[in-house]
């Protein structure tokens, strides 16, 4: 099997059949080098598709590298043509005929400045809705030296002229005349203005029809190729102009390699791929098969570029990196849950838990034997920052843009099977038992209900034993399928002491207003300003709040013993996760609580899912969403996919299956502002710009390495704005993450 095809069989069979069919199919492919060692600067010998002597274009014999041993794709560069950067005459070429013109929108919060895909006199463009209109364009250090030569290939409607800004600077503003129909303009940017990485370019017209961008080459060697096109459909290959190419900005995985099969004897493919720090390998493709190593890279974000050379137009078909070894395969058991239990501890935070960070202060012993026979999700982000959101998100399958319920929204908006219609339709006897008093259904969460109890809103105690025991008591002797809802509430404000861990967690003698209880009130007043704390006052908050982690997981261990106890612990799935975190005055005496930012400690928290016939012991080091725990379910139990969910199954990623390229993950604070992670890597966007933070290297997430890291900027940033223009449609079963797209991507959004 070819690489494409290969990739294909990863990303939609591995992501969308595989999460209903009962077996996955396994494949073969080429590898790394006999000797296993990098080999940066050369091309390595590999195993493509076509046959041993096939001829080229001319006639002339196709080489054919020597087999690697099996490998298999995990990003395909076709696939994810709409993330590459074209490069043209040494210059960016930015193409408004694509929908890979969304990678340099900003989206405004008055909405989006630019059409994408238009149809104008007969030729494709980005529109401008209005006058004015930003692109934000990666240049790399010889793009941005000196003066900077911009040509634009622009329609109007009729002729005036067109404002252009760089970067803010008032310096740096140039002016063309447009004439009427469509023309190419050009103009000469002042040196200095723009700078290595990321570039802001503000247009600016008069009045009357709005301007539309065909193409635009920043920097290099103008070009006049009215036809500037990268790729082949009807082949599906990457086309490498002589001199020009793509550039992707890619994770590189470890032991990985970019491969590809040239069918011309005479056309070459130079491979470049450097990462932040001045690490750098060169290569080159040539015939069938070829590869270049770039493991010295790996772990690293890194800029992939591919440049034609040797004739006109180089033509790459299974384009991909790859890793050694066959594809992960799964065999499906028929064993399928008789229960199902969703747990959703309120406010916990991922670093809280040992699992999850061996570091954390709390005692969590059930968590970390669970561990031991479950899936764990390290990277499992909630798709909002407060109850709200991410309770709508968890129940739809939805991203916040779609479900609505935040802020002052009064009702979940619901275009989805939401989790309890799902289990009633499945025949399982459903139940729910909560302590937030949002979670309700007259707010939209369900009305499939067998039976429903909110303590906050009925009578019923507060504390997790309250809720748990209440849950447990309401299937006790139902031996007909079931399904219960638990959502406690310990680790939300107010935050009061669970003994015996608060007096190991601060046995030290105290004096102040939060003796044995952090009210919501009091919680409210020192976000106001109106309670000023000290360090002493935040280390007793820290402890109260450690100490319901711990409580919380020995409550987790009491339903562990009584499902045992009741001979269905092996026909239970568990998912055991939260719906956000909390603040806790990492970022100052008033920083305490959530809904205030999108901070890791807000929105990274903690995934479980124990059942093992379907999730086999071990941690997921992919991105996982809430949205994604609806799909996952289903699967398990065998339902169809509602076509509205937004989410994905899991239990192909917790068996291997596509995650040898990191997903990844996203979360909003009420649709003003959103973060991405992947891997170690995470992006935001907001109201005061984008930032970067390298998570491996400072978890805090204090320091902003955007400009120290352009390389890793870039490849966050490409995959954020893809999500962001179609977060709306974004289906993950269908089209993958942003980071690694399927093939389904472009084929329904560039038309």
């Amino acid at each position: 099997m070819n690489s494409t095809a290969l990739h294909s069989s990863i990303r939609t069979a591995g992501r969308i059949a595989a999460a209903l069919a009962l077996a996955f199919t396994s494949a073969c492919g080429g590898g790394e080098s006999a000797d296993g060692h990098s080999t940066p600067a050369a091309n390595v010998p590999g195993k493509g598709s076509p046959a041993h002597g096939a001829k080229g274009s001319k006639g002339a014999a196709v080489a054919k590298a020597p087999s690697r041993g099996p490998e298999h794709a995990v990003y395909s560069l076709y696939d994810n043509r709409l993330a590459a950067h074209e490069q043209r005459g040494g210059g960016l070429l930015v193409n408004g005929g694509t929908a890979g013109f969304a990678k340099y929108l900003r989206l405004r919060f008055k909405g989006p400045e630019w059409k994408l895909t238009q149809t104008i006199d007969g030729e494709r463009g980005a529109t401008l809705a209005g006058r004015t209109g930003r692109l934000s364009v990666p240049l790399t250090a010889a793009q941005a030296k000196g003066e900077v030569h911009v040509r634009l290939h622009v329609h109007n409607g009729a002729a005036r002229r067109l404002g252009l800004r760089v970067n803010g600077a008032k310096k740096s503003e140039v002016t063309v005349q447009l004439q009427a129909g469509w023309a190419t303009a050009d103009a000469t940017v002042p040196a200095g203005a723009f700078h290595a990485g990321d570039n802001e370019m503000l247009f600016f017209t008069s009045k009357g029809a709005p301007m539309s961008i065909g193409w635009m080459q920043v920097g290099g060697t103008p070009s006049d190729d009215p036809d500037p096109t990268f790729h082949d459909d009807g082949a599906k290959a990457l086309v490498l102009p002589q001199g020009g190419g793509l550039s992707y900005y890619v994770m590189v995985p470890k032991k990985g390699l970019v491969s590809a099969d040239l069918s011309d004897p005479a056309c070459k493919v130079a491979v470049r791929a450097e990462a932040d720090g001045g690490v750098k390998v060169e290569g080159q493709l040539v015939g069938a098969g070829s590869a270049v190593d770039l493991s010295a890279l790996a772990g690293m974000p890194a800029r992939l570029s591919l440049t034609g050379d040797g004739c006109p137009r180089a033509t790459a078909t299974n384009a991909a990196l790859v890793v050694p070894g066959a594809a992960p395969t799964m065999t499906r058991k028929p064993d399928k849950p008789k229960y199902v239990i969703l747990w959703i501890m309120d406010a916990l935070r991922a670093d809280r838990v040992h699992p999850f960070n061996p570091k954390a202060r709390p005692e969590t012993p059930v968590f970390e034997k669970l561990a031991k026979s479950s899936s764990m999700f390290m990277l499992n982000y909630v798709q909002g920052n407060e109850s709200k959101a991410s309770h709508a998100s968890i129940w739809t399958s939805l991203y916040p843009i779609n479900h609505h319920y935040y802020l002052n929204q009064k009702r979940v908006k619901v275009d989805s099977e939401e989790i309890d219609a799902l289990m009633k339709k499945a025949g399982f006897y459903t139940s729910g038992i909560s302590g937030n008093g949002f979670i309700i259904p007259r707010h939209g969460f369900g009305n499939s209900w067998d039976n429903f109890h909110n303590h906050i809103h009925e009578p019923g105690g507060l504390t997790a034993a309250d809720i748990m025991n209440r849950a447990l008591e309401s299937v006790k002797g139902k031996t007909d399928p079931w399904f219960l809802y638990i959502g406690t509430i310990d680790t939300h404000v107010s935050w009061r002491a669970k003994e015996p861990w608060f007096s190991k967690y601060d046995p030290a003698p105290y004096s102040g207003r939060f003796k044995t209880v952090a009210s919501g009130p009091d919680v409210g007043k020192i976000v106001g300003g109106r309670i000023k704390v000290d360090q002493r006052d935040i280390e007793r908050i820290r402890a109260l709040y450690d100490s319901n982690v711990s409580y919380q997981d020995d409550q987790l261990g009491k339903l562990l013993d009584q499902l045992k106890a009741r001979g269905i612990a092996d026909q239970t799935m568990i998912i055991v996760t939260g719906d956000h975190g909390d603040e806790q005055f990492e970022m100052g005496p008033r920083r305490v609580g959530h809904g205030i930012s999108l901070r890791e400690t807000l929105v990274h928290t903690p995934l479980v899912i124990h059942y093992p016939p379907l999730f086999p012991a071990g941690l997921v080091r992919t991105g996982s969403e809430a949205i994604d725990i609806v799909p996952t379910i289903a699967d398990a139990l065998g339902l169809p996919v509602d076509p509205a969910w937004q989410g994905q199954s899991l239990i192909p990623i917790a068996n291997g299956i596509g995650t040898g390229y990191p997903d990844m993950a996203m979360s909003s604070q009420y649709e003003e502002a959103h973060t991405t992670r992947i891997g170690d890597w995470k992006y935001e966007y907001g109201r005061h710009g984008a930032e970067l933070w390298d998570l491996a290297k400072e978890p805090a997430q204090k320091t902003d390495v955007a400009a120290k890291d352009p390389i890793a900027y870039q490849m966050m940033s490409d995959a954020f704005w893809l999500l962001r223009t179609w977060n709306a449609d974004w289906k993950k079963s269908k089209w993958g993450t942003a980071a690694n797209v399927t093939p389904a991507f472009a084929a329904a959004v560039d038309k």
